[in-house]
């Protein structure tokens, strides 16, 4: 989080909650955002800090004393200057916990659908991770694992913090071009995020060689108090695509993390084939977008759920192509009332875990 609001260009502020004894019992860090970037300012969101870079966002609080700063966090928040609350990604129940609280206090709300995260709990050998897989998967991997890796000038090399400034301009130059993103719009987001994370001993990049080529680069943050690698961006080249580069890269990875002691592979947000493959469970992230009580937000949840309308519907055009064709349904948003917050939360808990 240091690093993230430390590279964050956007005006930002951390919320706190002390108790009688002046001792810290939570932190909630927001930034905000206008819209348009530049020019007279229509509207005003404030999103979770870490939002749109972080795959999980949520705050700090003591397990245990949530109603002891929920209620005030609330009430703050009321007072910031915003027409949306953004609250996109939550890996956290206690924001749910503050979303019931809003709607106590007369916020309208919106739950989203939610996103999945998969994830592998590490044994302790990478034999018994295999044997955890089903038999397609563990054939899969061990072939393809052999293919790779007896190319004549094949290595997998975790870059030094020496080698970070190269090695962050090469995973996002990959990834840039695989995705087709602006290379330019990467390094402004990404670059001095993931140097500060490296100097902390909290970013690692793991790459694997033909020679001098790179195949393929993974970024990922280190938890070591979790004991948890979080594969964050991944990138490879096109010319090496039949060898699924990507793909054994992860599974590299994965290995090299359980020799390292570590319990936990995050594989991040999505729900791609190949990470689903390699995951032993999976958790979801909330999105809630909290309403303000004004003309100004009405119209801005107004437009928001337009937009949204219009793009499910492009997207189902976009499908029926290849589909039959069938009625296009609008999703009505699902609610969350305020008597039901901490039942929702029990159920955040649960899918959680």
């Amino acid at each position: 989080m240091r690093s993230c609001l430390a590279t964050e260009t956007r005006p930002w502020v951390v919320l706190g909650v002390r108790d009688g004894q002046g001792r810290y019992l939570a932190f909630l860090a927001l930034v905000f955002t206008r819209f348009p970037r530049s020019g007279p300012q229509l509207t005003s969101r404030l999103a979770l800090a870490g939002s749109p870079r972080a795959d999980f966002t949520g705050m700090l609080g003591v397990c245990g004393e949530e109603s002891q700063y929920i209620p005030p966090l609330a009430n703050a928040v009321a007072t910031l200057p915003w027409d949306a609350l953004d609250l996109s990604d939550c890996a956290d129940p206690r924001i749910v916990l503050l979303v019931g609280e809003l709607a106590r206090n007369g916020y309208c709300n919106d739950q989203r659908a939610s996103a999945v995260c998969p994830y592998a709990d590490l044994p302790s050998t990478w034999e018994k991770y295999l044997d955890s897989r089903s038999r397609a998967t563990r054939r899969t991997i061990r072939w393809r694992l052999r293919k790779i890796e007896s190319l004549p000038s094949y290595r997998l090399h975790f870059a030094s913090p020496a080698e970070a400034p190269n090695a962050i301009e090469s995973l996002l130059r990959l990834n840039s071009l695989r995705w087709k993103r602006d290379l330019q719009e990467s390094r402004s987001t990404f670059a001095d995020l993931f140097a500060q994370c490296y100097e902390l001993g909290r970013f690692q990049i793991a790459s694997i060689y033909e020679g001098d080529d790179v195949m393929a680069s993974q970024g990922s943050f280190i938890e070591p108090e979790r004991h948890t690698i979080v594969g964050y961006m991944t990138g490879y080249n096109a010319e090496y695509a039949h060898l699924s580069p990507g793909f054994i890269l992860a599974c590299a990875s994965i290995r090299s993390a359980i020799e390292r002691g570590f319990r936990r592979y995050e594989f991040s947000r999505g729900d791609q084939t190949y990470k689903l493959s390699l995951a032993t469970g999976v958790r979801h992230n909330a999105n809630i977008i909290v309403w303000q009580r004004s003309g100004r937000g009405a119209a801005l949840r107004a437009a928001t759920e337009a937009a949204a309308v219009v793009k499910r519907t492009a997207r189902q055009l976009s499908t029926s192509r290849q589909l039959p064709a069938q009625p296009l349904g609008i999703n009505t948003p699902t609610r969350v009332p305020a008597d039901t917050a901490t039942d929702l939360a029990q159920t955040y808990d649960r899918t959680a875990t």
